[in-house]
């Protein structure tokens, strides 16, 4: 959330901000927020918590190929990267920052570990031989009591809003709320704690592959469709919709080319998209859903009565859609507003 909210007040000042992390879920919050996202194409593990493990041999030369083509052309690079139990890996060479321009400034927030830079000092800023500022701070909170001071108490405030909905000061626990489900720790008299884990991650879960019997034919379960057969059910479909649209009225093909320009962008925009991303935050679903409830409108007084009940269904479950995508919205946005002082 931190990175996420840097991300968007960078941009938001007119900066060019780009970022890159081995989780996949990470590139639309970037992208969501402005930022430019860095993809490395090497497949990564994942814990199912959410937080990348430790990265393999492939993705580091893969990521190190990028980060000294970005080190030539940024002014500013900020590494975080930092592994539970292990010292901070190693993401720029001395090399790397010689290629930065000379007043850049490079940011190791993980120098008590070790550092992602060659060339940090814990707790001193050290300026290369070509001009590059890199910090290498421990105590990175404390230079900024002011800030850390507002952010806690916004916590708090939002904290104490989420916890009585009433608005009476009467606390009511909800344990539906993952939120609140997290930080009670004894409730009636039993200990709740620890929470139970809170899957945060869009990658699906690694699953091991089955168990094959000595009957099972070593080829594994045969292929239903060859690949000449799938070629030739694309043609035949090919055709079919060829003759459906020379020989059907006007008005049934301009249809019939509205419906397939439907399923083509349903496909890729809902179907290539992971189901724990695909939500009312997303742009692309919201403006699917005023797409379709402007057709729906226009629809709304056919003059068949199917047509009718149809149009006023997809009006109310893109409604409910678009709706909820600002009720979210707001929620989230009060995460990082500033408490109102009573």
């Amino acid at each position: 959330v931190a990175g996420l909210a840097a991300v968007g007040a960078a941009s938001s000042l007119g900066a060019i901000v780009r970022a890159t992390d081995p989780r996949p879920e990470v590139a639309d919050q970037v992208r969501s927020l402005g930022g430019e996202y860095l993809a490395v194409d090497v497949a990564q593990e994942e814990s199912a918590d959410g937080y990348a493990k430790a990265t393999s041999a492939d993705y580091d030369r893969a990521a190190a190929r990028l980060y000294h083509e970005q080190a030539r052309d940024v002014d500013v690079v900020i590494t975080t990267a930092l592994i539970p139990g292990r010292p901070a890996p190693r993401l720029l060479t001395a090399a790397d920052v010689a290629a930065m321009r000379p007043g850049s400034v490079v940011v190791d927030m993980a120098a008590a570990q070790g550092g992602n830079v060659e060339g940090t000092v814990a707790g001193r800023t050290v300026v290369t031989g070509n001009g590059v500022t890199v910090i290498g701070y421990t105590d990175l909170a404390a230079r900024l009591p002011a800030q850390a001071s507002q952010l806690f108490g916004t916590n708090l405030v939002n904290l104490l809003r989420l916890l009585t909905p009433g608005k009476d000061g009467r606390i009511v626990i909800d344990f539906d709320d993952v939120v609140q489900r997290t930080v009670t720790v004894v409730r009636a008299g039993t200990v709740t704690w620890p929470p139970p884990p809170v899957a945060v991650s869009a990658a699906p879960p690694a699953t091991a592959p089955p168990a094959t019997s000595p009957a099972a034919p070593v080829g594994g379960r045969p292929r239903l469709l060859t690949p000449a057969g799938r070629f030739g059910l694309i043609g035949l479909g090919m055709l079919a919709t060829f003759l459906l649209v020379a020989f059907a009225p006007a008005q049934l093909a301009q249809n019939f080319t509205v419906f397939a320009l439907a399923v083509v962008i349903g496909y890729y925009v809902i179907g290539k998209v992971h189901h724990s991303l695909h939500t009312p935050l997303m742009s692309v679903t919201n403006a699917i859903s005023g797409i379709v409830v402007i057709g729906a409108l226009v629809q709304i007084g056919h003059e068949s009565t199917l047509v009718t009940v149809l149009s006023f269904v997809a009006i109310l479950l893109t409604s409910v859609n678009i709706f909820g995508g600002f009720a979210v919205t707001r929620r989230m946005l009060s995460m990082f507003s500033r408490g109102e002082s009573r």
